[in-house]
C-alpha cells in the first residue's frame, strides 16, 4: 500500500477525524493550564541542557547505574540490537518456564517489536496498559506514544471487547468496560512468571528507575511476578534525582496536559517476592543500543536522543491531526517518530513519511526537551532526497528554472502574457484568478489559484520610480517569489507606506528564490544554488537599518537555512550571518518605529498568524491589530495553527493540505469577521483560494494591503 493510499484511507475515516480534532483542541487548553504560572521556556531549556551529552558522558552514567544495581544483585545486559534484546528477554522467560509476561506500556518494546518476537517463540506477552491491551486484542499497533488508542471511540472499543469476550458490551457504560479489562487482565498478573516495564528515567547516582503512569499497571507488573525486566534506552539515563524530577515535572504536562500523573513510581534494587526461594525478586535491566550510541556522536542527530517520549509533537502537528499515527510515523509516532524511524530503522523506512511533514515548526516550539525537530526533519529530507532522488519533474523545474533567476523571470513573463484565456475575475472579491487548470487532478481542486501578475513587483518598482526616492534612513526589502510574480501590490503597499514615513526602500536588481522549495523537497544541490543566487544579490547589511520581508518563510530561510548552506564558504557565511540578524517582518518594523495608526471604516477583522512569522521570526501582528482595531478585532481560534499551504506540499499532499485548510476556514467562519488579515503571501494564496473555492465572502488581505486600505497614519 502506497503512502498516498494510506493517507486517503485515514482521511475518509470520519471517526478518526473527530477524535483527533477534539483532542487537538482540548490538548492546547489543557497544556496551557498545566504550565500556568511556570516558565515553559526555562523548564525546557533545563531539560535540554541536562540531556546535552556525548557518548562518553552517557557511558559514565551507564557504568554508575550498572554498578549501583549490581550491588543489589540485579543483572544488567547491554543489547546491541533489537534482536539481541528480544532474544535475552525470551531466554529469561524460558529459563523460568514462564509462558506469560505482563507488560506495562513501553515504546522501546514497540521499537524492537518484542511482542511479535515472543509470540513466534511460543510465549505470551500481555499488555496491561488499557489502551495497549485494546490494540493488542484488536491486532493493531499504537497510534500515539502516550495515548495508544486515541483513534478509537468507545463504540469501537465495545465492539473489540465484545468480539474478544463473546459478551454483549454496552458502549455507553464506560465503567463496565473498564471492569471487563480488569477482569481479564487481573489473572495474568498472578499467572505471569515475568513482569516487564520500561523506564521514564534511570538515575545513575542511585540505580533507581522512575515510572510515570496513570493506571497503576506498571506497579503491578513490576511487583507481582517473581521476575522483573526493565527494557530501557541509554537516553533515559540522568545523573541524579534533581535531573529526574526536572524531566518528570514537564512530562505529564506536555504529554496529556495533566499537572501530574496518577502514579509516579520509583524502584531501586530488588524488591521482595514470596514466589522466589530467597524471597527477593529477580531483576534484569536490558539497555538497548539499536543505533543510539552511534548517534550520540553525531553533531546534529544526537539531539533526537533528548526526547522524553511525551508525544506532544504529535499533539500539535496539523498533518498528524489529519491522518493519525498509523500513517504519520512508524513504530514511533509524530515528528520525533519520523526522525527515530530514520535513526533506528534506516532511511529507507523513513523516506516516504518524512515528506509528510509540512514544515510549520510547531513541534520544535512545543517540545519540552527543546529539540528543534523541524530542523532535524529538514536535514533528513535532504539526506534521503540526495540518496533516493526526488520527483524528477520537480527536480527539473528546480534545476532548469527556479535556480536560474533570469530564465524563471522570462518564462513566468511569457506565462503571464498567455494565461488570460484561463483566467477570470472572482465575483466575490474582484480578484484575477485561474478559472481552470488543465488536467489538474480532482484531489488538488480545493482552492482557486491566483493569476500571475501582468507586471512583476521589480518591474513596477523600477518603472514607477520608487527606486528614485532617497533618504538617509534605508531598509532593504527582499520580495520573494510570491510577491515578485503573484502579489506585487503587497510589496508596493509597503514601499509607499515607508516612503511616506521618510524611509528609502532598496530591492535586489534581480529576483531570486530563497531555496525553501528545494530544501522542503529534499534537493540540497539546487537549494544551495538558489541560496547563493539570493545571497549574492542582497546588498550588504552595513548600509541598512533592517532587511524587511513580507514572506516569513523567506525571512526564516535567510535567518536560519542560509547559515547551514554557507558553512563551507566563509565570505557568504559572514554575509548570511549579518543579514540574518537584520531580518525583520514589516509589522514588527512598523511597531519598532512607533508609527501610530487609526482605523478607517467599521469592518470586523480577524488575524491568522503565519507559521514562520511566530516560529522563525518570533513575531505576530495579532497584538498590533487588536490594539489598533479595538472592538472591531475578533480573535481567531487556533490563529497560529498552520493553514495547510507549505508551498509545494499543498500539491504533493493535497488531500492533507485541503483537510488542514478546511479546519482553518471553519474557525474563520466562526468569527463572522469580514476581513482576514495575515502577513504571508503563501497563507493568502491558500486561505483566499479555499474561501473562493467554497464561495465564502471573506476578504483575505496581507497586512500591508490592510494598512493601505483600512488604516491611516496618525501625524
Amino acid at each position: 500500500m502506497t503512502i498516498h493510499t494510506k493517507i486517503d484511507e485515514k482521511l475518509n475515516d470520519k471517526v478518526l477525524y473527530q477524535n483527533l480534532k477534539g483532542f487537538a483542541t482540548a490538548y492546547k487548553a489543557s497544556k496551557e493550564n498545566a504550565y500556568k504560572g511556570l516558565d515553559f521556556e526555562a523548564l525546557r531549556t533545563k531539560v535540554h541542557d541536562l540531556k546535552d551529552r556525548d557518548l562518553n558522558k552517557v557511558m559514565q552514567q551507564f557504568n554508575q547505574f550498572k554498578e549501583n544495581v549490581e550491588k543489589h544483585g540485579c543483572k544488567v545486559f547491554q543489547a546491541k540490537t533489537g534482536d539481541d534484546a528480544c532474544r535475552y528477554i525470551a531466554d529469561v522467560m524460558k529459563s523460568h518456564g514462564a509462558k506469560y509476561m505482563v507488560k506495562s506500556k513501553s515504546m522501546t518494546s514497540e521499537e524492537i517489536q518484542l511482542n511479535q518476537y515472543l509470540e513466534k517463540e511460543g510465549l505470551s506477552p500481555i499488555e496491561t496498559d488499557l489502551g495497549e491491551w485494546i490494540l493488542q486484542i484488536a491486532n493493531e499497533h499504537p497510534s500515539h506514544m502516550v495515548m495508544p488508542a486515541i483513534h478509537k471511540t468507545r463504540q469501537q472499543v465495545a465492539k473489540i471487547f465484545s468480539d474478544y469476550t463473546g459478551e454483549k458490551v454496552d458502549p455507553d457504560d464506560i465503567k463496565a468496560m473498564v471492569e471487563i479489562a480488569r477482569r481479564f487482565l487481573r489473572e495474568y498478573y498472578f499467572k505471569a512468571g515475568v513482569g516487564m516495564t520500561g523506564a521514564n528515567v534511570a538515575v545513575a547516582s542511585t540505580g533507581t528507575i522512575g515510572l510515570v503512569t496513570n493506571e497503576g499497571n506498571a506497579r503491578l507488573s513490576s511487583t507481582v511476578p517473581p521476575v522483573h525486566i526493565v527494557l530501557v534506552g541509554y537516553e533515559k539515563l540522568c545523573d541524579d534525582f534533581g535531573q529526574a524530577l526536572d524531566i518528570v515535572r514537564v512530562l505529564p504536562k506536555s504529554a496529556t496536559g495533566q499537572i501530574i500523573t496518577s502514579y509516579t513510581t520509583w524502584i531501586k534494587g530488588r524488591t521482595p517476592s514470596h514466589k522466589n526461594a530467597d524471597g527477593i525478586k529477580e531483576t534484569h535491566y536490558v539497555f538497548l543500543d539499536n543505533g543510539r550510541l552511534a548517534f550520540l556522536e553525531h553533531p546534529k542527530f544526537k539531539e533526537a536522543l533528548k526526547c522524553i517520549r511525551c508525544g506532544s509533537c504529535a499533539n500539535i502537528c496539523p498533518a498528524y491531526e489529519m491522518v493519525g499515527g498509523h500513517v504519520y510515523g512508524d513504530r514511533y509516532i509524530g515528528s520525533i517518530g519520523l526522525i527515530l524511524t530514520a535513526l533506528y530503522q534506516g532511511d529507507a523506512a523513513a523516506k516516504d513519511i518524512l515528506k509528510m511533514c509540512i514544515g510549520c515548526r510547531a513541534c520544535s516550539f512545543n517540545c519540552p526537551s527543546g529539540i528543534d525537530l523541524q530542523t532535524l526533519i529538514s536535514d533528513l529530507k535532504l539526506v534521503v532526497g540526495k540518496k533516493y532522488g526526488i520527483n524528477p519533474v520537480k527536480k527539473k523545474v528546480f534545476k532548469s528554472v527556479v535556480a536560474k533567476p533570469k530564465r524563471m523571470k522570462s518564462l513566468l513573463s511569457v506565462g503571464a502574457n498567455f494565461q488570460f484565456p484561463l483566467t477570470t475575475t472572482n465575483k466575490l472579491n474582484q480578484e484575477k484568478i485561474i478559472k481552470t487548470v488543465p488536467m489538474l487532478p480532482k484531489e488538488m481542486d480545493f482552492r482557486k489559484f491566483p493569476a500571475l501578475a501582468s507586471k512583476t513587483f521589480s518591474k513596477r518598482f523600477f518603472k514607477d520610480g520608487y527606486d528614485q526616492f532617497s533618504s538617509q534612513r534605508k531598509v532593504f526589502f527582499y520580495p520573494g517569489c510570491a510577491i515578485e510574480y503573484f502579489y506585487p501590490e503587497m510589496g508596493l503597499a509597503m514601499v509607499k507606506l515607508l516612503q511616506k514615513s521618510g524611509i528609502q526602500v532598496d530591492i535586489p536588481k534581480v529576483a531570486a528564490c530563497c531555496g525553501i522549495p528545494a530544501i522542503a523537497s529534499g534537493d540540497p544541490d539546487n537549494a544551495r544554488t538558489m541560496i547563493f543566487n539570493t545571497l549574492d544579490k542582497l546588498n550588504d547589511a552595513k548600509d541598512y537599518e533592517a532587511l524587511l520581508v513580507l514572506c516569513p518563510t523567506c525571512g526564516g530561510a535567510i535567518k536560519h537555512e542560509f547559515l547551514d548552506f554557507t558553512k563551507a564558504d566563509p565570505d557568504r557565511y559572514k554575509k548570511a550571518s549579518q543579514l540574518g540578524q537584520m531580518v525583520t517582518p514589516v509589522g514588527q518594523f512598523l511597531e519598532d518605529q512607533g508609527i501610530q495608526f487609526k482605523v478607517i471604516g467599521n469592518k470586523t477583522v480577524t488575524y491568522h498568524t503565519p507559521c514562520h512569522d511566530s516560529r522563525s521570526l518570533s513575531y505576530s501582528a495579532e497584538a498590533f491589530l487588536s490594539s489598533v482595531l479595538g472592538e472591531q478585532f475578533i480573535p481567531l481560534t487556533d490563529s497560529n495553527v498552520c493553514c495547510g499551504f507549505g508551498g509545494t506540499y499543498s500539491l504533493d499532499f493535497s488531500s492533507i493540505s485541503n483537510g488542514i485548510l478546511n479546519k482553518k476556514i471553519e474557525n474563520i467562519e466562526a468569527t463572522k469577521a469580514e476581513i482576514l488579515v495575515t502577513d504571508c503571501p503563501g497563507c493568502v494564496m491558500q486561505i483566499n483560494g479555499g474561501l473562493m473555492h467554497q464561495k465564502k465572502a471573506v476578504k483575505v488581505m496581507h497586512l500591508t494591503e490592510f494598512i493601505e486600505n483600512h488604516l491611516v497614519v496618525v501625524e
